[in-house]
């Protein structure tokens, strides 16, 4: 009862300061949509009436009433996305071939597209899009801190159920908890050099390097396949943008080690099904399930709804664990598949634009900020974005995951950095113009110019002119 008093506390603290800071009613939008109290609530009101819906209109409606100015440029994957929007409500609507199930997944996913379209307006300061990788990463941490924290008890295991959520969906299924924990750690890397909104104290960055250890124990103890390739991206994705490649190759040397020795019989016999696949039946009926999507893609060009694979028939072929069988309602085990079957090619074109846009405009800003000290903060936020999207599109490749929040908070958090870098633009481009001043004078009068003011007539970054 304590815990649902103080869950409703907290719901009610994000309305009541969002409507004095229209863009905390946005962070707590994203606290209920990772965190999901409704699920560990015994209180009526939070797991009776459609809280995440309320906090969505007081976080739309203080932005339009209040908060108005200085919005983002419209980029093309704010368009898009409200374009995919559209896209799944047209299939659901006219082309669903499980018609009594695909509005039940169309009601979250259609308000994860529209809902992260409209994060980049509300998230706009430096401090706010601090606030947002904050909350962000905070609401996985309270699903995964207490299921690493059992891992290095227990040691793990698939299908268990050792965070907060229970069942098989969401958060409480190892896939996706696998995928969204090792997304988190680069961001907890980012925070453990750049975070502001802390005191500044040797205790916090220990604190993130410890949530980001937990994340991996967690990934590590859900017994995923997908985990594993996502622990060798994450690897190599940190180790390649770090300045300190020999500290974070010793690292991964030693977590590597570690896992070696220590992981069960179990967990070793799980991971080595990943080159003999033939001869494990979960693993050959994947592969017997992307053909049929694939099949079914090309019949159905235009996407066959939400939850189409409830009409897939595989037969699984004789294994040495196994008899052949046949398999009807098999899930997808793949974004890709899942996206080209439910959406079609145009819902695939579409996914595949926004990825290739997002990683174009994190990869500029990452270029142009790099070694300055005003926006370095910038520069390692768009490696940690990079590096958790190449993590989820690997991962994704097994696990069904490609309208859930995770993939879409990070292109928010793109846009995010995208609005910020253009309002810095436009305050800065006086300075090229020669308005009553001349650089050197504007810059050193400028709070946002400082440390630009040897740099502000450069040409080697255009965001500084």
């Amino acid at each position: 009862m304590l815990r649902s008093i103080l869950l409703l506390m907290v719901y009610f603290s994000f309305i009541g300061a969002g409507l004095a800071a229209p863009f905390i009613a946005t962070l707590g939008y994203v606290w209920l949509d990772l965190f999901q109290p409704q699920t560990m609530s015994y209180v009526m009101f939070l797991n009776a009436f459609p809280v995440a819906m309320i906090m969505g209109i007081v976080a739309v409606a203080t932005y339009v009433m209040m908060d108005r100015r200085s919005p983002p440029p419209l980029t093309p994957e704010i368009t898009l996305q409200i374009l995919m929007a559209a896209l799944v409500t047209l299939t659901s609507a006219t082309l669903a071939v499980s018609p009594l199930s695909t509005w039940a997944k169309w009601d979250w996913a259609f308000k994860t597209l529209l809902f992260t379209a409209f994060v980049p307006f509300a998230i706009r300061s430096r401090v706010q899009i601090e606030a947002f990788v904050q909350i962000y990463l905070l609401a996985l941490a309270a699903n995964f801190l207490p299921f690493g924290a059992k891992v290095l008890l227990s040691g793990g295991g698939y299908g268990r159920n050792l965070g907060l959520q229970s069942g098989n969906g969401g958060l409480a299924e190892g896939g996706l908890l696998s995928t969204a924990c090792l997304m988190a750690v680069p961001l907890a890397l980012h925070l453990a050099q750049h975070a502001r909104l802390l005191p500044k104290t040797k205790i916090w960055p220990l604190a993130y390097w410890g949530m980001a250890g937990l994340a991996v124990a967690t990934a590590v103890g859900t017994f995923e396949r997908s985990a594993l390739i996502g622990l060798f991206v994450l690897a190599v994705a940190t180790i390649a943008r770090s300045k300190h490649k020999a500290l974070y190759s010793g690292i991964a040397i030693a977590v590597a080690i570690i896992i070696g020795v220590t992981a069960s019989a179990t967990y070793l016999s799980r991971m080595s099904t990943i080159q003999s696949y033939q001869s494990e039946s979960s693993a050959a009926a994947r592969v017997r399930i992307w053909q049929w999507a694939m099949g079914f893609a090309l019949t159905h060009p235009f996407g066959g709804g939400f939850q189409a694979y409830e009409t897939s028939v595989v037969e699984v072929p004789n294994t040495p664990l196994e008899p052949a069988h046949v398999e009807i309602g098999r899930a997808y085990h793949s974004t890709y598949f899942e996206i080209l079957s439910e959406e079609g090619f145009p819902g695939a074109v579409i996914f595949g634009a926004i990825t290739l846009l997002t990683f174009r405009r994190l990869g500029r800003w990452r270029r142009e900020t790099k070694g300055d000290p005003e926006f370095e903060w910038v520069a390692s936020l768009c490696s940690a974005i990079e590096a958790g999207l190449a993590i989820f599109l690997c991962s994704g490749a097994f696990v069904s995951i490609g309208f859930q929040p995770m993939f879409w908070y990070f292109v928010a958090m793109s846009l995010a950095i995208n609005g910020h870098m253009y309002h810095a633009q436009r305050m800065v481009a006086p300075v090229r113009q020669g308005w009553r001043a001349t650089g050197a004078q504007l810059a050193a009068e400028s709070p946002i110019l400082t440390g630009w003011r040897n740099k502000a007539a450069s040409d080697s970054k255009p965001w500084a002119r």
